[in-house]
């Protein structure tokens, strides 16, 4: 099992001010200590994380959509669902828990959420990782202890989703906050987004109060991203051969459909469901097959192999729409190659 995890939060008034991380590798898990000061009181947390949790985010950066963000094109509807994912969903409940036995009221929670990630140190990925970009994921930024302001937001994103706090991405300029909307917040700066407000939150050192912008972002314009905590697969390929035969009879077909679960989460009742179509003036309804396929588990890639006969016309397409209980549907079209070989 990846989730091992023993959690203690202590919290008394101390004259301390410095934040203090620790990481002991025991039998096969990382014993993670924090401290810091939220609200003039010393705060510690102890976390036993899994080796095997840790080494399966550090060791699988095409996992989720980590792998897409550096790719041109249009990114996947879900691209920061990275920050929700299903296999350390256990740890973030557990310290939100934690933390919410100690912060009774909603901004309590978050302000003692904010300060914990705070007060990890900021570090740049050239620094700390040897890269010019590197994503961590909650768990990463954990065991790390430091993070830059990516890495720090998506372990307050995780935090506060588990918290049932209400909260956006907040995307600036070479820069990335969040935005929390809280009734028992009151500040004179706001993002007014769907009919909410929301209140700044700065995460990359500590001091910066909820709703306080610095200064250097004061002036900057916000986009307001939303997190969906819906899984999506991802169709990253379709091939089709068909044989040839005579016009007038069905020809076999083979699909091939590559297919990754971006998570988060397992996808179930998934199906495929394949038409071909002789594009004319009525568009006629060559083929037309359905397919249930296995559930999908988070970050699974694999391809699902079909056969099937069609005629194959002049002027066909494929058409392959992918559905499932928990995602959108997705379509993909594919131009026939028709042989001048059918006779």
């Amino acid at each position: 099992m990846w989730v091992r995890l023993h959690l203690l939060l202590i919290m008394a008034i101390v004259s301390l001010t410095a934040s203090a991380h620790s990481v002991v590798e025991r039998d096969g898990y990382y014993e993670v200590r924090h401290s810091w000061r939220n609200d003039g009181k010393e705060c510690s947390i102890t976390l036993n994380i899994s080796t095997g949790l840790y080494d399966y985010f550090c060791n699988n950066r095409e996992h989720l959509a980590y792998a897409y963000q550096f790719n041109d094109g249009e990114l996947p509807p879900n691209y920061y669902s990275f920050m929700l994912s299903e296999h350390d969903r256990p740890i973030m409940h557990a310290v939100a828990q934690e933390f919410s036995r100690f912060a009774l009221t909603e901004r309590d929670r978050i302000s003692l959420a904010l300060t914990f990630v705070q007060s990890l140190p900021y570090a740049y990925d050239t620094d700390s990782k040897g890269k010019e970009e590197y994503v961590r994921y909650p768990v990463e930024t954990l065991v790390d202890g430091c993070g830059d302001c990516e890495d720090k937001v998506a372990l307050l994103v995780a935090l506060l989703y588990e918290m049932d706090i209400d909260f956006v991405l907040l995307v600036l300029p070479e820069h990335m906050a969040l935005g929390v909307h809280c009734d028992e917040v009151e500040a004179d700066r706001y993002l007014w987004f769907q009919g909410k407000k929301y209140y700044y939150l700065e995460t990359t050192m500590p001091n910066w109060q909820i709703g306080q912008i610095p200064q250097d972002y004061y002036a900057a314009e916000m986009e307001a991203i939303p997190v969906d905590d819906t899984p999506s697969i991802l169709v990253k390929g379709v091939r089709f051969e068909s044989q040839a035969t005579l016009v007038s009879e069905k020809a076999p077909c083979t699909l091939k459909v590559d297919l990754h679960n971006l998570g988060p989460g397992k996808v179930t009742e998934v199906r495929l469901h394949v038409r071909v179509i002789e594009l004319g003036k009525y568009n006629r309804l060559l083929a037309e097959e359905y397919y249930p396929l296995r559930n999908m588990q988070e970050g699974e890639q694999r391809t699902e192999t079909l056969s099937f006969k069609s005629l194959i016309k002049e002027n066909s397409v494929l058409e392959v729409e992918l559905t499932g209980a928990e995602i959108a549907p997705q379509v993909s079209t594919l131009e026939i190659q028709y042989s001048k070989t059918r006779y």
